[in-house]
């Protein structure tokens, strides 16, 4: 994982020493995305600037940007099934690394963009410039679990960088002012979820999207996948896709909640080092690093810490991230004791239907009594995901908070998958609200404030879209419940109580969560008393106590991002 970053400028205009300045200036800011090399490579009109976090072939020569006859390259990611792509690559080209990053400058080379993004499977977003035609390439992968932000300058030129902070604090002479509509959108998430990001001018480029600039500075965005429908997609296809996943040539980790998902990535990987932060989930924790005979470091996190992990974060993405605190937690000391690559179970909960807030797509009782009951209704989904703008006043942004209907019609037009089991809709919601907006931000902002690459085989769009082509009856059964598939394949290892119990999920142990909540009870009261929050008193749907209480940490950490970006123009 890295940092990447350039600009492109118009109408033939040389890259200037100002524009330089800024590229170095925006190295230095991503220092922590990839401490261990950095370089330029400037050509015309663009230059194009990378940070390295080395984990594929680490030695020097895998240097970024990489340059090819015709193509300047700068990734950040992971190609997962490079070792495939190069294969077939070596008929054409003759390879100088073991890196991901070679394999897929010369897919570049040989089959041109569309059909590369057709071929590569993984997370990246990477900046691609052609020498022949003059054309930029900014992408994005699949699923969106690596961010890539841009600002246009006026007519004069396009900036990119891997994160909004490092556009906003490089290009220093720009007057910034706050998005209020990428606010309000944080108050009803705790992450933004507009392509704009909370400062005006600063977008973000969609998952499975391209942005082309052309030399008469012509933009356009391509969307390059969709899920597909998958008529054979089974387990042992699964397997296959998270075995890629393990691949580095770094010490490496899992994150272990405990839960039926690490456990099952636990099984599948084998002979991971496990990082568990304490929570609830610690024997079952224990249990599955005995069983796999792996060593298991608990992470207990100081409170100060916590907080001072949490504005890090802040400052270094420049966006607002409620869920950040675990992640950087779990980062923070996997980086301590020397690792620079981990695994994460991000994804699965919302493809097996891991919350009873997912309707299951039929009227069938395909559950067991030890199972929670199921919403029924997308309306109940939604307003599980986001907070009901009715329950509280926030009189600086309310009118820029958007309201369950106005979500709900937006996620309508956009979640519905045709062609696929009717269950398949309610859970490609989940990946493209909850899991696009606010965990593949915060585990990525999170990580790489502590130079962890962290992976996500579950997002894997091979994964997904095979998961997605699953019906309910096979996903939830009477035997196992949710998430069957994962516990038939843990129930040679696992008896029943182990597999079948409720779900906790990456939580903390409530005596740490306790000192952590008193620092936000704190803030909390300071915006009551200054009626900058207001709550009414009429409940307007279930959520409304829930509401309150995540509202409390919304405004903790809106609080902590206000104060890293106090230079920043209310709008």
């Amino acid at each position: 994982m890295c940092g990447i970053g350039g600009v492109y400028s118009f109408s033939d205009q040389l890259v200037k020493e100002d524009d330089i300045n800024t590229l170095n200036r925006m190295k230095n800011f991503m220092h922590l995305r990839g401490p261990d090399a950095s370089d330029t490579k400037i050509f015309k009109n663009v230059g194009l600037i990378h940070t390295r976090l080395s984990i594929m072939d680490p030695a020097p020569r895998s240097t970024q940007p990489m340059e090819s006859n015709s193509w300047i390259l700068s990734f950040n990611g992971e190609i997962i099934n490079f070792i495939a792509l190069r294969t077939e690559l070596k008929k054409h080209h003759d390879f100088e690394t073991n890196s991901d990053t070679e394999v897929l400058l010369y897919a570049l080379e040989t089959w041109g963009v569309e059909k590369t993004l057709h071929r590569v499977a993984g997370m990246f977003a990477f900046l691609a410039y052609n020498k022949a035609t003059g054309v930029l390439i900014a992408a994005r992968d699949q699923l969106g679990i690596k961010p890539l932000y841009y600002h246009k300058q006026l007519d004069k030129s396009v900036w990119f960088a891997s994160t909004p902070a490092t556009i906003i604090e490089s290009l220093s002479t720009n007057e910034w002012r706050e998005n209020s509509g990428a606010i309000g959108s944080f108050f009803a998430l705790g992450a933004p979820f507009t392509l704009e990001s909370t400062t005006s001018g600063v977008m973000q480029i969609p998952p499975a999207t391209y942005m082309t600039i052309e030399p008469d500075a012509t933009i356009s965005f391509n969307t390059y996948w969709a899920p597909e429908y998958q008529t054979n997609f089974t387990m042992d296809d699964l397997l296959s896709v998270v075995s890629e996943y393990k691949i580095s040539d770094v010490k490496s980790a899992l994150f272990m909640s405990g839960g039926i998902d690490s456990t099952f990535l636990a099984s599948a990987l084998k002979s991971m080092d496990f990082f568990h932060i304490d929570s609830p989930e610690r024997n079952y924790a224990q249990k599955v690093a005995r069983k796999y005979n792996s060593p298991l470091v608990v992470v207990r996190p100081d409170p100060d810490d916590y907080v001072k992990g949490l504005e890090t974060v802040c400052k270094t993405f420049g966006e607002p991230l409620m869920s950040c605190g675990i992640p950087y937690s779990v980062s923070n000391e996997a980086n301590k004791r020397g690792y620079k690559m981990a695994i994460s179970a991000n994804g699965a909960d919302e493809l097996f239907f891991g919350y009873p807030r997912t309707p299951l797509g039929t009227s069938q009782n395909v559950l067991p009594k030890f199972e929670d009951y199921s919403n029924l209704w997308f309306s109940e989904q939604v307003g599980h995901i986001f907070r009901d703008k009715r329950h509280f006043n926030i009189s600086e942004y309310q009118s820029d908070i958007p309201s369950l209907l106005e979500v709900g019609q937006s996620i309508l037009k956009s979640c519905r998958l045709d062609n696929f089991p009717k269950s398949a809709s309610y859970r490609w919601l989940e990946l493209m609200t909850y899991v696009l907006n606010d965990l593949n931000p915060t585990l990525d902002a999170a990580s790489m404030a502590n130079s962890l690459e962290v992976r996500v085989p579950f997002l894997d769009h091979r994964v997904v879209q095979g998961i997605l082509s699953w019906p309910t009856d096979k996903l939830c059964t009477k035997e196992f419940g949710r998430k069957s598939p994962l516990k038939a394949h843990l129930n040679r290892d696992f008896n029943r109580t182990f597999l079948n119990r409720p779900k906790l999920g990456f939580s903390i142990d409530k005596r740490i969560l306790s000192n952590i909540q008193t620092k936000t009870e704190n803030v909390f009261s300071t915006y009551l008393d200054n009626k900058f929050i207001q709550f009414n008193n009429k409940p307007f749907s279930a959520y409304y106590e829930r509401d309150k209480i995540y509202l409390k940490s919304i405004m903790h950490i809106f609080s902590i991002w206000k104060s890293q970006t106090n230079h920043i123009k209310q709008s």
